[in-house]
């Protein structure tokens, strides 16, 4: 390699040296807890001791703002992952994936939460984040024993333990040349398994340039060579594979690059104000005295030891009981005493500047994730969901292209020639939405009155698929979404609103077969329900035969000239200008 083994291991990328106080700080920030608070709570050099910040410090509490903006920008992606298409692949992959046979990591993790949780959370906390792909090293000739249960298994690499990475030439099928990552392993008692010490090792990957396979080698903390278990060796590991099995996600910056700050801010704002609120936000006693008859310039009433003083006056600055049970005298002409309180301004507005950091902590952060998606010009930063969602679309097609290795490195370990591979195909949707089932239904419903303003018949259907989209995109998958634009293009009519279809047919505007197929029915029930109706028509026909009148009076208007005879008669009985009495011609209530 040209490297001797000790400077391999004290090797570091340009941009790991240049981020590492950058990373501590994110890494705290998002953390919170106790840890957040003592690193990043000032002392007041000039107003407290030592004892007095411990104090205040044991008592701060911890703002947690930008975990929770980061968590809901996490779980706005995490709830879409139910929709990605995973097709195909090895048995043993497709079992992995879905949790079987202990899951992806070996830990019972489905491919969904170990994205969701392990690669995704800290992808958008520090901005980048690693996923090796690893499989048991199996015997020269194993046995079906040895082989079983022998299948790939993920787990990944925080950003502080990518030490150093070098990137392939464009015409080599590798995205790595070589990679130095760090390990944490754990030691263990030989007799009863629990961990006792926990230590680092570094793992040294390359391509080599003879056999162009890639190399594996193990040192330890003093740069020497050693084996996966620890114990010393004298030359690396050729693993049956030509890709390096290792994935960076790089989103380029932390979400949180530009609101942690906001956060320290608010840490010690909010220790401020607690401390002000239990040590001087309370009453006070103050009364009018004659300073004359005051002070530590006239004679003490008794000397040091306890005997009296001879002649002059005596000082009456001395200390007085207040509360609710012991008087107070004023002299004459003096205002009463009376408690004051220290003004609530300087408290009310650090709570308001507290307020704005919280607010300004998830815009800062939604805005970091717009920028993802789109490049807003310098004087137009105006945040909004459209933008958000392309940056949440873009954070998809990061973790799509991530797992899209994943996949091929699992086919890889699995079978070395490629014509054998079972690579799945993966795709992950194309839009995240964040609006509320509120927002969706107004939305669709300001869209379904635009379809009556607007003449012809095809901005009608596409208008329809603008209220599909409205409340259903990002719920569904795409080829549900593709279904219902396909059967809008080819109905017969582009409205579904009841009362309109039941208004059109009765004004003879439509057909019974449109008018039953717009309100949902199938396409030949207007037949059934013709013939039901017909059958009921004849047999109040039948019950009103003995009766005489027209037949709309009768409860039959299908077979009255004038179907408003029966509306026009039961007026006519009602009037009372041909009657004595002016009562109201109507039946009164039932009995029971």
């Amino acid at each position: 390699m040209g490297i001797t083994p000790n400077r391999i291991i004290d090797s570091r990328h340009p941009g790991v040296t240049s981020g590492l106080s950058d990373w501590a700080l994110f890494r705290c920030t998002f953390r919170g807890g106790d840890e957040f608070r003592s690193q990043y709570l000032q002392m007041f050099s000039n107003r407290e001791d030592r004892a007095d910040f411990q104090l205040r410090r044991s008592i701060t509490p911890v703002p947690a703002f930008a975990k929770a903006a980061i968590n809901d920008i996490r779980n706005s992606v995490f709830q879409r992952m139910r929709d990605i298409l995973r097709r195909g692949g090895s048995e043993s992959y497709q079992h992995a994936v879905a949790g079987l046979d202990l899951g992806v990591d070996r830990r019972g993790s489905t491919m969904n939460a170990f994205v969701g949780i392990k690669l995704l959370t800290d992808l958008l906390v520090m901005g980048r984040v690693g996923c090796y792909v690893d499989a048991p090293v199996l015997a020269v000739q194993p046995t079906l024993a040895d082989s079983q249960g022998a299948r790939p298994y993920l787990y990944n690499y925080s950003i502080e333990d990518i030490l150093n990475w070098s990137s392939s030439k464009a015409d080599e099928p590798s995205e790595f040349q070589s990679v130095l990552l760090r390990d944490t392993v754990m030691q263990y008692d030989q007799m009863t398994m629990l961990p006792t010490l926990t230590t680092q090792r570094y793992r040294l990957l390359w391509i080599d340039q003879t056999t162009r396979f890639v190399m594996l080698q193990f040192y330890n903390l003093a740069g020497e060579m050693v084996d996966a278990n620890g114990s010393p060796a004298t030359s690396p590991t050729q693993l049956e594979l030509r890709r390096i099995p290792f994935v960076m996600l790089d989103i380029g910056d932390s979400l949180l690059k530009d609101v942690a700050y906001h956060q320290i801010a608010l840490l010690n704002l909010g220790s401020s104000d607690i401390n002000y609120a239990l040590k001087a936000n309370f009453p006070f006693l103050v009364e009018q005295r004659d300073l004359r008859a005051v002070g530590g310039h006239i004679k003490q009433a008794a000397n040091a030891e306890g005997t009296a003083t001879s002649g002059g006056q005596g000082a009456a600055d001395t200390d007085q009981k207040v509360g609710v049970v012991h008087g107070r005298a004023y002299g004459k002409d003096l205002n009463a005493p009376a408690f004051i309180n220290p003004s609530s301004e300087p408290l009310t507005a650090s709570l308001a500047l507290q307020e704005k950091l919280e607010n300004d902590i998830r815009r800062l952060i939604n805005l970091a994730v717009t920028n993802l998606g789109i490049k807003a010009s310098a004087d137009s930063k105006q945040m909004d969901n459209q933008g958000l969602e392309a940056g949440l679309s873009y954070i998809g097609l990061i973790l799509e292209g991530a797992e899209r290795q994943i996949a091929e490195h699992w086919a890889a370990y699995e079978h070395r020639e490629i014509s054998k591979r079972q690579v799945p195909v993966i795709k992950y949707p194309d839009r995240y939405s964040l609006k509320t089932d509120s927002d969706r239904i107004g939305e669709a419903e300001k869209l379904s009155k635009l379809m009556f303003a607007v003449p012809g018949r095809t901005v009608k259907r596409e208008i329809g698929k603008l209220i599909v989209t409205a409340l259903l995109g990002g719920k569904v998958d795409v080829a549900t979404i593709e279904t219902v634009e396909h059967e809008i293009d080819g109905a017969s009519y582009t409205t579904s609103d009841p009362q309109v279809i039941i208004d059109a047919v009765n004004a003879g505007l439509a057909g019974n077969k449109v008018g039953s197929m717009a309100l949902g029915f199938d396409e030949n029930e207007h037949l059934q329900a013709q013939k039901d109706h017909l059958e009921r028509i004849l047999r109040i026909a039948e019950a009103q035969s003995s009766v005489k009148g027209d037949p709309a009076s009768r409860g039959v208007p299908d077979l009255s000239a004038d179907p408003k005879a029966g509306s026009d008669e039961k007026t006519l009985s009602r009037n009372t200008d041909m009657h004595a009495s002016t009562a109201p011609r109507v039946r009164g209530e039932g009995k029971e």
